[in-house]
């Protein structure tokens, strides 16, 4: 795995990890990451090394803080130059298939950059929707005050809307959406049930609901579905997305 900085501007450098393809894979794999501890902006899925993909690790990292990939006191240059470092790879590889993954803040950036760059196979677990919201006060709220700059209703109003409303205009509906959440999720309610009729129109969409007692908060659902998400890599290596509906896994659903 290489270490690697696309400078964008010279103000603006992107991190980023790239894996070349093994054997004779096709598919091109783009990984967000969500919010770490006690380093916000590490990788996420490091354990992806071993499969055939291509892979693409964007580092989401402005000044030492996150920023959704997204903005900085509002300018969106860091999302320009993401999208610019995705084409550029895109056309380096030239993969037959693309698929992007995230969790969390990645997930977010999974949904938003799929629907941006019209990438086939979508993984998404546990999204926030309502980036404004979401950052604007408690634990992250350094995070919106970088983003925003001012911690205003105009601005968070803004980057609220931001993914529904790119989800809201996308009328490239042969996509394959993989959503990952749970009930036991607290932001279930706030983020994720509120969104679902934004995917439904998509032919693909998927939804994975788990309801188990190792599911105990927001950063245990993906961990619980690791296996799921690796089953679909694996099959995405091979050109295959299958169609799943609406499952529910975990043993609690039938208590």
């Amino acid at each position: 795995m290489e270490q690697r900085v696309f400078q964008f501007r010279p103000h603006l450098a992107i991190q980023y990890q790239m894996q070349a393809p093994k054997y004779d894979c096709r598919h091109l794999l783009i990984v967000m990451s969500g919010f770490n501890l006690p380093d916000p902006t590490i990788y996420d899925f490091s354990m992806l090394a071993h499969c055939r993909s291509a892979i693409l690790w964007i580092k989401d990292d402005v000044d030492g803080l996150p920023a959704y990939y997204l903005c900085r006191d509002m300018s969106f240059e860091f999302e320009e130059g993401v999208s610019t470092l995705i084409e550029a790879v895109r056309n380096s590889v030239k993969p037959t298939h693309v698929s992007i993954l995230g969790a969390s803040k990645g997930g977010t950036a999974s949904l938003y950059f799929g629907i941006k760059h019209k990438i086939k196979n979508i993984i998404t677990a546990v999204p926030q929707f309502s980036i404004g919201r979401y950052v604007a006060t408690g634990y992250w709220q350094d995070v919106g005050k970088a983003m925003m700059g001012n911690v205003n209703e105009e601005n968070q109003y803004f980057l609220d809307n931001y993914l529904p409303y790119a989800l809201d205009q996308d009328r490239c509906l042969e996509r394959n959406i993989y959503l990952f959440t749970s009930p036991q999720d607290k932001q279930f309610k706030t983020e994720v049930e509120p969104n679902l009729h934004l995917l439904e129109k998509y032919s693909g969409f998927n939804l994975i609901e788990t309801f188990s007692p190792y599911v105990t908060e927001h950063t245990r659902v993906t961990a619980y579905n690791l296996n799921l998400i690796l089953a679909l890599i694996y099959q995405f290596e091979d050109g295959i997305a299958p169609a799943w509906g609406h499952i529910r896994n975990g043993s609690q659903w039938s208590q």
